[in-house]
């Protein structure tokens, strides 16, 4: 998949906008349209036009896709495009949903969107941060989750990245969790993420995180952190890597 990827990617020799880029993958892969769904169960699908691969496809976009997501989205259904090129007989018969096949089409999209090479040249001269993190993705034109895992994939940052709502009764639920296991995660010092929230700006420091298990017992792990609000979210850093001035909240004690 890298390999049909990076062919794909080369055969657009001019500067161009991301947009630009993208039609110009499209129209190379025979995708002749995009089309919004209502319905659709996921958040995008390859539709073949015809029974062969000259005959072209559709892209169909579940509607209430984020904005942020559409690119990758879309990115990954063009990935599909090369199974139904180089095992037609398998893909334009009925069949169900392959997991290997969806996987290596996130991989795919991953290099398409964001190249290996690009990603650790413009990502080496900064620090690992929230700002950070926004600002590759705005560079990439993706949501700042694809960019984060591309970052994990890469072995460029080892740490976490989290998103926490706020509820109506003024507490936070966490909402995502990439790079680590996802478990029921709660912050011993609940005023962290209310300065984040009140500030709206950057919030350094250590604390721990535990979480609860089946039979009620507490497991806790230290976590140096930055949180930031963004509208009605909040974004985490967990990593030994965050890069933070002087720490506002110094390692809590739970003894």
């Amino acid at each position: 998949m890298r390999t049909v990827v990076t062919h794909l990617r080369r055969a657009y020799r001019r500067r161009g906008t991301a947009d630009q880029r993208m039609r110009f993958y499209l129209r190379h892969r025979g995708v002749g349209s995009l089309q919004v769904v209502q319905d659709l169960a996921s958040e995008g699908a390859l539709q073949p036009i015809g029974s062969k691969y000259s005959d072209g496809f559709k892209i169909l976009l579940k509607r209430e896709t984020a904005a942020t997501r559409l690119r990758f989205t879309i990115a990954h259904e063009i990935c599909h495009t090369f199974f139904y090129e180089s095992v037609p007989e398998l893909k334009f018969v009925p069949h169900g949903v392959d997991g290997q096949e969806e996987r290596l089409c996130n991989l795919g999209a991953a290099e398409l969107l964001m190249p290996a090479v690009s990603v650790q040249r413009t990502s080496f001269p900064l620090t690992v941060c929230i700002e950070s993190l926004c600002r590759l993705a705005t560079e990439f034109s993706v949501s700042v989750t694809a960019m984060f895992l591309r970052l994990r994939s890469l072995r460029l940052w080892n740490c976490v990245f989290s998103e926490w709502h706020r509820m109506t009764n003024g507490t936070f639920m966490l909402t995502n969790f990439y790079g680590g296991k996802r478990m029921p995660w709660e912050w011993e010092d609940g005023s962290i993420l209310d300065d984040a929230w009140q500030s709206r700006r950057a919030v350094f420091g250590n604390t721990f995180v535990h979480y609860r298990n089946e039979q009620g017992n507490r497991f806790y792990y230290p976590a140096r952190f930055e949180v930031r609000r963004f509208g009605d979210r909040i974004f985490s850093l967990w990593g030994s890597e965050i890069a933070s001035p002087v720490a506002r909240y110094p390692l809590l004690d739970t003894q």
